[in-house]
């Protein structure tokens, strides 16, 4: 094991009382703090043998659901962790069955504290860990390891902003490059940081980017095509706005409004799907105060052929909301979040608008974008230009969004890949801690009448 830095466990103790004050002001979910700190988890009745996968928030728990549904097929159970309420809630509706047959467990994510650790790894008990794109904390991997847990981190990303922060802590990230089993870098970018951080060649791979595995729901798929017909949507031009900040919806709104003018004959519709579910009211004022009425998914509100726009202020329906477009603009992209999972837009086959802050998925913005099915546009204007575009070429528009559906479908097999590359490694850690346990036997001293003291085994 690779000891954490004595100045990180410092600040991880000095840390922790104000981070426990801190969520006892804030609104909390049931259990959360007590999840948090070691206190109380849910009893664990399956036999299965245990992963942990902790993905951070919405967006790498939607990423990760193909390889976890994979996981549970090959006979492990599963305990999920999270940071975030959107991320939390999104994993009680993807796996609501699984978590009531228990087969899936499910917490807020334990501290970084070496007391809070151990309590919840003696309660998991996993043979594995799984870490989700970028969070990594160091005495959790430190402990992990030291208990000989393959510890992996899947569909690693390194963005070049985040690689200069792991370098001002450069003890402590070779640490966690140490105590991590394996690396799945989603890019030779990523791959070449995290070699410059500390890890080792033999320990990285590189694969296609679970993004990539979104795939089409066919129940998400019907229940378009139903609000097709019931709102009448034949002849109108639907542009999405997905999992929008604030500041995107101003943006969106107002370009919105110069297209729907000059586009009258196709009676333009703008569904927005605010990314947090704590800013829907604010949406909502927003759209009153362009004089609008404001017609909302939370109170069944459909929207009428002079009227247009909808806040789709529900979780988990943004499937429904891509299918039924025929343009989207991908949020977190218009103000510097780092942009949204465009992939999502691709493999139902739309034309996809982003703005120039795209640095959480740039290879994938890349690869769309010369394919021709996104187009990344720098400010209102441009955003407009591109909207109008489309609206009065519906035939570029469907072009575009038929070769990013292609592009999505070939990379289809990431999953798959990645997968390999997790079962490999827990089998390589499973062989390893055999031959670990016959080395203990042999060399244990021999009692005169010939047989081992082999008591604590």
């Amino acid at each position: 094991m690779q000891a954490t830095p004595f100045y990180y466990r410092l600040s991880m103790a000095m840390f922790k009382p104000l981070y426990q004050l801190k969520l006892q002001i804030n609104k909390t979910l049931p259990n959360e703090i007590e999840q948090r700190f070691g206190k109380v988890y849910p009893a664990i009745t399956t036999q299965k043998p245990m992963i942990w996968c902790h993905a951070v928030s919405l967006g790498e728990t939607n990423t990760a659901e193909p390889i976890l549904r994979d996981l549970l097929a090959q006979g492990y159970a599963l305990w999920v962790t999270n940071t975030t309420h959107t991320g939390y809630n999104r994993v009680e509706q993807l796996f609501a069955p699984e978590i009531a047959a228990s087969k899936v467990y499910h917490s807020f994510v334990p501290v970084d504290s070496k007391a809070v650790i151990d309590k919840f790894l003696a309660h998991v008990q996993p043979v594995a860990a799984l870490f989700i794109e970028t969070e990594l904390w160091g005495t959790t991997l430190a402990e992990l390891n030291n208990r000989q847990i393959a510890t992996i981190l899947v569909n690693g990303r390194l963005s070049e902003k985040s690689f200069k922060g792991y370098q001002k802590a450069a003890k402590l990230s070779q640490s966690m490059m140490e105590n991590l089993s394996l690396i799945i870098a989603q890019d030779s970018d990523s791959a070449k940081r995290f070699r410059q951080l500390g890890a080792t060649s033999d320990k990285i791979r590189i694969a296609s980017s679970l993004k990539w595995s979104s795939k089409t729901n066919p129940l998400m798929l019907s229940r378009a095509e139903k609000l097709r017909e019931s709102w009448n949507l034949s002849d109108r031009a639907v542009i999405l706005a997905a999992s929008t900040h604030e500041g995107e919806e101003l943006a969106i709104l107002d370009s919105f409004l110069t297209v729907k003018a000059q586009y009258a004959n196709r009676h333009p519709l703008l569904i927005i799907v605010p990314r947090h579910p704590e800013r829907f009211d604010d949406v909502a004022k927003l759209i009153n105060s362009k004089n609008l009425p404001v017609i909302r998914r939370s109170q069944d509100g459909e929207p009428a052929k002079n009227e247009s726009v909808y806040l789709a202020d529900s979780m988990g329906e943004l499937g429904v909301w891509y299918a039924l477009s025929n343009i989207a603009i991908v949020g977190g992209s218009l103000v510097n979040i780092g942009g949204h999972n465009p992939i999502e837009a691709a493999i139902v086959g739309k034309p996809i608008i982003m703005g120039q802050y795209t640095q959480s998925c740039q290879l994938i913005v890349d690869q769309l974008k010369q394919s021709g099915a996104l187009v990344q546009v720098s400010g209102s204007d441009e955003l407009t230009q591109q909207l109008a575009h489309w609206l009065a070429n519906p035939k570029a528009a469907q072009t575009a969004g038929h070769v990013g559906q292609i592009l999505a479908e070939k990379y289809q097999d990431a999953t798959k890949q990645q997968l390999a590359m997790i079962m490999q490694c827990i089998a390589d850690n499973k062989e390893q801690l055999i031959k670990s346990e016959i080395q203990k036997i042999d060399h244990e001293p021999v009692a005169s009448d010939g047989r081992k003291f082999i008591d604590d085994l």
